[in-house]
């Protein structure tokens, strides 16, 4: 084989334990010899401290020869005059296993040619492992201490936000930061909805940072970004996400950051803490066009000449009482009118064929997403067994390392097909057509409070506007958009408890 012969020693080293390079290297000839091993070269670092490999031109040089495929064995004195770096020997053992050169040493009596040198290596083989699993828990305590600090940690930046290679700290991208700017006050100040602001932004065709159209979901998400703001996010859309203050200059106002922060929060469907009258059902579901805040209930009462007292249920404008919107106020039975059309004519039943395949891609996309989850548990399990077969003396570890290179490199394509399908799923549309074939089936039959629980049950938020002519009491209601909720029932493709026949 030929063999490279590395000696190294230490001025202090050589004075204290007679550790002379040149008996080092007479004792390692002599052993070549009787192997019948011819030495391909002697690397000698004289002088040179063994804590790590940078420093030391003499390693570098049997490195460079052990990848060029020159050298086949190495032979050293000492295991600790290779290296005293625990992961510096991890390297080098990576590195004879891919290039198969062998490894000896003469005092520790390790020879790669016979069993018990495979088993030493095998050992640094498991240690190896361990020691890159103490790096991985090492970088995250990193990438933590860096975060708090204030800098920007992974490859991901904001749309907004320009971060070169190296440089810890993020930069506006003035052409982008001033769309940032612009989507927040058309969601703050104008009141646009955020399908409207998506829409918008792909007609002008202004991609996202990775260049593809905008969708409600990127919108929601850049207008929850703290990062705006000057802080640096970690965890994103995990349970234990946080944000601290960021090094970086904000793009966007505290204060309007907060406004938009509530009406996102608004926008969430809920139900209101008092429980609504039951002429009232559509409280806590309107949503004003002009200004995009909460409609409210508004009751007004009436004496009638009789003397018995009337009550005309209405809905107006959050913003209203402090005349921060010019919106009217709207009456139930207007709104219920407008309610009733929008729905009925939303979809054509009778061709509702695209709705369809809409419903059976969702289907197809969430059948794929199973099916890439059992593959990686799968891969899992084979990772598992091999690493059994290893320790169990059954499996070469040349082997176990290639098996494990190629599991890995499969999860991390599974992983990032199943961020693509996850992204697709979320904003795939909800499948209308039970739901409108429900209303129209029922809608007239049901009492008030069936009609707030057919509410509950498939509608998310109406977005309305109104129109008053001179003279009028109350405005003509005009629904702009209406938000589905996808229905447990539907999903199980079982029919809604409100589509039986009355």
């Amino acid at each position: 084989m030929e063999t490279a012969i590395y000696v190294r020693v230490s001025t202090e080293e050589q004075a204290q334990e007679g550790f002379s390079i040149r008996a080092q290297e007479q004792k390692l000839k002599d052993f070549a010899r009787v192997k019948d091993w011819s030495i391909f070269k002697i690397y000698m670092d004289e002088g040179i401290s063994g804590k790590n490999l940078t420093e030391r031109p003499a390693v570098q040089e049997m490195i460079a020869d052990i990848e060029n495929g020159d050298v086949k064995n190495v032979l050293v004195f000492k295991i600790d005059r290779l290296t005293r770096s625990t992961a510096d020997l991890v390297y080098l053992i990576d590195l004879f296993n891919q290039k198969d050169c062998s490894f000896n040493s003469l005092t520790e009596s390790i020879d790669t040619l016979t069993a018990s040198g495979r088993m030493f290596l095998k050992i640094i083989g498991i240690f190896a492992e361990f020691e890159r699993e103490n790096i991985i828990e090492r970088v995250k305590v990193g990438i933590e201490r860096k975060v708090r600090e204030g800098y920007t940690i992974g490859g991901n930046v904001s749309y907004g936000y320009d971060r070169p290679k190296h440089q810890k700290v993020q930069t506006i991208n003035e052409y982008e930061a001033e769309i940032v700017k612009e989507i927040f006050d058309m969601f703050v100040n104008q009141g646009v909805p955020i399908n409207d602001i998506a829409r918008r932004l792909n007609v002008r065709k202004i991609g996202t940072k990775n260049d593809v159209t905008w969708g409600s979901t990127a919108i929601r998400r850049l207008l929850a970004n703290s990062n705006y703001i000057g802080n640096v996010r970690h965890h994103i859309r995990e349970e234990n996400e946080y944000s601290v203050e960021g090094k970086h200059e904000p793009i966007i106002s505290q204060e309007q950051f907060d406004i938009a922060q509530k009406i996102l929060q608004n926008n969430k469907k809920s139900t209101p803490t008092k429980k609504p009258r039951e002429e009232s059902y559509f409280s806590g579901f309107l949503r004003c066009g002009t200004c995009g805040y909460k409609m409210v209930t508004h009751n007004i009462y009436n004496t009638l000449k009789d003397g018995t007292k009337s009550i005309t249920s209405s809905y107006r404008c959050q913003k209203k009482s402090v005349k921060a919107c010019t919106s009217s106020s709207i009456s139930h039975k207007k709104l219920e009118v407008a309610f009733y059309e929008y729905i009925t004519g939303l979809v054509d039943l009778d061709a509702a064929e695209q709705v369809e395949i809409e419903s059976q891609k969702k289907q197809e996309n969430q059948a794929q997403i199973k099916a890439y989850e059992k593959k990686l548990q799968k891969l899992k399990i084979k990772e598992s067994e091999a690493m059994s077969l290893y320790v169990a003396d059954e499996m070469t570890f040349e082997n176990y390392r290639e098996i494990k290179r190629l599991v890995d490199k499969e999860t991390a394509i599974i992983n990032a097909e199943l961020e693509k399908l996850h992204t697709i799923q979320d904003e795939m549309p909800v499948n209308k057509t039970d739901i409108i074939k429900d209303f129209n089936e029922n809608w007239e039959w049901l009492t008030t409070s069936e009609r707030r629980q057919f509410l509950l049950q498939f509608m998310g938020e109406i977005t309305v506007t109104a129109e008053k002519e001179k003279g009028q009491h109350f405005a003509t209601a005009i629904i702009q958009d209406v938000a589905f909720l996808p229905s447990p029932e539907l999903n199980k493709g079982q029919k809604p408890l409100l589509q039986q026949p009355r």
